[in-house]
């Protein structure tokens, strides 16, 4: 009698600013992906090393949930990964998108994974393209990223294979972020300190004017932020010294934004509405122009045969996606397909899987 097939392991990890998502596929079981999260993840703010690190704690709590591993994620510490337990580890890493990035993380992940394994390390944005690879019809692919921070790139399909082919962005929220929930945060604070800055100059003015109440999105915006008023905020914008606290707490000002743009909370005033779509479409319109700009100027992009895939907690909201697709629409843009991967991760471990599959039916 024939003994039974071991599984092929498959790992995909989708790390950004604000969680590390962790999925891993079994080639025995199509239907089977195990998930799991860990900490904020990118690895300009933590380091490669640091990088690693979150990541296998979220690997180790996926494989917990395996039980014919029996792998206990709760001891302390945690046992090692069995060794070189993955066919194919595919980490997908916001903050890495040059050479040197890739250079600078890769030693540790081949001393957590084995150097065995079949490693990939790209931008989390290439994790977006892996749904073309199943679409016959789809020959490119144009992903756009807006989480905590954000990136757009466009890829070509060139047998089993994506291969980038075009990018903007990924420079960090000091450089660029159009579009990400920290663009969208730090547009609300500006509006409310130009209002701020209004009322202000009306009282010096004026003393004895009898100003309007402050908009309620301002007033959420601050309580979301902690801040008991506009002063308060700025001093405490300047007085956090770490870098990625300040970032993310700057980025769930989008929450409130979100909330009055897209009447996502009960009895939204017109004005507060009106100043958060203008901030939204504000954020919308670089990442407008930068997909003018990949699919244009000589560009080999085709719209009618490419798929937008969109990736990250900002487009997530179907409000925001109908403003970015609108736009489009207006400059001549619109494509074959448009996806909202609710998973990057779940994705991209299922491309691992089946590229293997093909592999060995080549």
């Amino acid at each position: 009698m024939p003994s039974a097939r071991l599984p092929e392991w498959y790992l995909c990890v989708d790390a950004g600013g604000t969680s590390c998502k962790i999925a891993v596929a079994s080639s025995l079981d199509p239907e089977r992906v195990v998930t799991a999260t860990g900490g904020p993840c990118n690895v300009k703010a933590i380091g490669p090393k640091g990088a690693i690190a979150v990541i296998l704690k979220a690997v180790q709590d996926a494989l917990a949930q395996i039980p014919e591993l029996d792998f206990d994620a709760r001891a302390d510490p945690p046992p090692p990964l069995p060794a070189r337990f993955f066919s194919r580890v595919w980490l997908g890493l916001a903050g890495v998108l040059h050479q040197k990035d890739i250079s600078d993380i890769a030693p540790f992940a081949r001393d957590a994974f084995g150097f065995s394994t079949a490693l990939r390390i790209t931008n989390d944005g290439y994790l977006l393209a892996a749904p073309s690879l199943a679409l016959s019809h789809i020959d490119s692919c144009v992903a756009l990223v807006a989480g905590t921070g954000s990136v757009n790139l466009t890829f070509r399909k060139v047998e089993n294979e994506v291969e980038l082919s075009g990018m903007s962005g990924g420079w960090g929220y000091l450089l660029g972020d159009e579009g990400s929930a920290f663009a969208v945060g730090r547009l609300a604070m500006r509006q409310l300190l130009t209002d701020y800055d209004a009322r202000t100059t009306a009282s010096l003015r004026l003393p004895a004017t009898t100003l309007q109440p402050i908009l309620p999105l301002f007033t959420a915006l601050l309580a979301s932020l902690g801040a008991a008023d506009a002063a308060t905020m700025v001093d405490k914008t300047y007085s956090d010294s770490n870098e990625l606290e300040r970032k993310l707490w700057i980025a769930e000002g989008s929450r409130v934004v979100y909330d009055y743009a897209f009447d996502r909370i009960p009895g939204v005033d017109a004005p507060s509405r009106a100043i958060a779509l203008q901030i939204v479409r504000e954020a919308v319109a670089p990442i407008v122009e930068t997909v003018v700009s990949l699919t244009k100027d000589g560009s080999d992009i085709d719209p009618a045969r490419t798929l937008l895939s969109l990736g990250g907690g900002m487009y997530s909201a179907e409000g925001y996606r109908a403003l970015l697709l609108g736009a489009l629409k207006a400059r001549g843009i619109a494509f074959a397909e448009v996806r909202l991967v609710q998973s990057a991760a779940e994705e991209g471990a299922k491309a691992l899987r089946a590229q293997d599959a093909r592999t060995d039916t080549a």
